[in-house]
């Protein structure tokens, strides 16, 4: 899922940053954690009533539902902001494309012209063309490197005007699909929690009579 949301650029408590280092911390929590609660239930299939291994794995239940609510409650405020920056994208994309388009196809014809630059040059020595043809050449080769500079400065303001968060229709969706699959991993990691609770619970619960009526039959 880190895939999924890298590049994206949101405002979380009125600070713009990137969302999966945002999440770099929280994630890395989860990760190791799961790590080593697959270790602890491997263990407990060769000793299930090892108390020591139960006590490990309720407490890593424990961490598990507090990081995944962390990373649930990031992504929720991610998302407060999303349709605003989904808005400055679709405005910045309408902004900079055009300008983008121009400056390729200026940036060819000035390739293209500074390629034959020594060409002419070499005409109008040898007296192939006239001092005004090459004169009119090294003018639309001028022109040509000003409208070049002129598209990179609009762009350069572009990205200036509209810097900060803003996000394309991709990774609108994908922040979307992230917050639902955290929202349904927070509610398993809850579920997972109480119901290994409520087992131990029983099964101290029923280690406590077999106690007990060990105890009536040595006093008996």
């Amino acid at each position: 899922m880190a895939n999924r949301i890298k590049g994206i650029t949101i405002e979380i408590g009125g600070d713009t940053t990137k969302l999966d280092k945002a999440l770099a911390g929280t994630n890395k929590t989860l990760n190791n954690t799961q790590k080593q609660l697959r270790d602890v239930e491997k263990l407990l299939k060769l000793d299930p009533g090892n108390t020591e291994l139960l006590a490990q794995k309720q407490r890593l239940l424990a961490e598990s539902v507090e990081a995944t609510s962390e990373k649930l409650e990031t992504l929720r405020q991610a998302a407060e902001n999303a349709d605003r920056a989904l808005q400055r994208g679709n405005e910045y994309k309408a902004a900079y494309e055009p300008l983008k388009n121009q400056l390729d196809d200026v940036n060819a014809s000035m390739q293209a012209l500074e390629a034959n630059a020594e060409s002419m040059k070499r005409k109008l020595d040898a007296g192939e063309i006239s001092t005004s043809q090459y004169d009119t050449f090294a003018r639309k080769l001028d022109d040509t490197r000003k409208r070049a500079n002129d598209l990179e400065k609009a762009i350069e303001d572009v990205n200036q005007e509209f810097s900060g968060a803003k996000i394309d229709q991709k990774q609108y969706d994908a922040l979307q699909r992230e917050l639902v699959e955290t929202e349904q991993a927070a509610k398993d990691a809850a579920k997972e929690f109480e119901e290994f609770n409520v087992t131990t619970q029983k099964f101290s619960a029923a280690a406590g009579q077999v106690a007990a009526g060990a105890g009536k039959i040595q006093a008996a």
